[in-house]
């Protein structure tokens, strides 16, 4: 099951470079065309503000797998052994209540919004929306990965 994750995060890994250097293109292009050549593009701007938003997302999913979040461990690290065990598993619970939430109403506005295109790709809009679900589940995957090795931690 290990393999499969750090496959899926490798993965995700890639997908974040491949888009942030479409994002970078696109604010070159961006500024390249406005303040030179005077003829400022207008997909651009919609290219980069959704590739933002894919990166911001899948990247909250990938900092999850490297345990990369900020975190308040104070607390957490000075616990004895159980009692860090309960505070491990509350706060994962608390997260997957979040991720299944996100999932769930992720999916539902995906659905809703693929009759509404963008104003100037004129893509769908839930092909932009779709990074929330498919954030959630990675999310949720990560969170469960990092939250058994931090119970298996206290094992060793």
């Amino acid at each position: 099951m290990r393999k499969v994750i750090n496959s899926i995060n490798l993965t995700v890994n890639y997908l974040l470079i491949a888009i942030f250097i479409v994002l970078i293109v696109a604010v070159f292009c961006q500024v390249l065309f406005r303040f030179v050549i005077n003829q400022p593009l207008a997909w651009t701007e919609e290219l980069s503000r959704y590739s933002l938003v894919w990166v911001t997302f899948l990247g909250a999913a990938h900092a999850m797998g490297t345990k990369s979040h900020i975190g308040m461990s104070a607390l957490v690290d000075k616990s004895p052994l159980l009692l860090r065990r309960f505070l491990i598993v509350v706060a994962a619970l608390v997260s997957l209540g979040f991720f299944f939430i996100m999932i769930q109403q992720g999916f539902n506005l995906v659905g809703r919004s693929m009759t509404q295109l963008s104003a100037v790709l004129r893509i769908p809009m839930g092909y932009v929306y779709l990074v929330i679900p498919i954030s959630g589940i990675l999310l949720a995957i990560n969170l469960l990965d990092v939250t058994w090795q931090e119970l298996r931690k206290g094992e060793e």
